[in-house]
C-alpha cells in the first residue's frame, strides 16, 4: 500500500500511534488509517490525546496487565469535526503536535478541537489509568 498512513497495534498499554510515509505494509495486528479529508498528523494528535484515550478505554475490552485493544470497530467510533470546518490556527496546531508526539501538545490541541472545558479536561486526566509493564517475576509467577 503505497500511500502514508497511521499505524496502530492492536493491543497496547497507552496509544501507540506512528506516521508511516507509504513505504511499508501492515500485518498481523497492526491497522492502519489513510485519509483523504483530514491531514495524517493532525489526526494522529487526536488519536495519541486524553480524549481518544477515554473513548478507547470505554469501548475496548481491557486485557491482562491494562492493555487496550485498538481495534478498528473502536476506532470508527471515534467522532472528528470536518476538516475544512477546523480553523487554520487549530490545523497547524494539531499538526505540530502530531509530529512531535508531544503528549501534552496533543491533548491541548485535540481539547481545542472538541472544544473541552477546563473542568471535561480535569475529568479526562483524572481518569487516566497509570500503564504498569508486568515485570519478569510476575509474568514468571502468573505462569506458575
Amino acid at each position: 500500500m503505497a500511500v502514508p498512513k497511521l499505524l496502530i497495534p492492536d493491543i497496547k498499554g497507552a496509544a501507540h500511534i506512528v506516521y508511516e510515509p507509504g513505504k511499508l505494509y501492515p500485518h498481523h495486528n497492526l491497522y492502519f488509517i489513510t485519509a483523504t479529508e483530514w491531514e495524517l498528523r493532525a489526526l494522529q494528535a487526536v488519536l495519541l490525546s486524553d480524549v481518544t484515550r477515554a473513548f478507547i478505554t470505554l469501548y475496548s475490552t481491557k486485557m491482562r496487565g491494562g492493555y487496550l485493544r485498538f481495534q478498528a470497530q473502536y476506532l470508527r467510533r471515534l467522532r472528528l469535526p470536518r476538516w475544512c470546518d477546523v480553523p487554520a490556527a487549530l490545523r497547524k496546531e494539531l499538526m505540530a503536535a502530531g509530529i512531535s508526539r508531544d503528549a501534552s501538545a496533543c491533548d491541548d490541541a485535540a481539547a481545542a478541537l472538541y472544544k473541552l472545558t477546563a473542568k471535561e479536561r480535569q475529568a479526562l486526566v483524572a481518569t487516566r489509568v497509570p500503564f504498569r509493564t508486568p515485570t519478569a517475576t510476575a509474568w514468571a509467577t502468573s505462569r506458575g
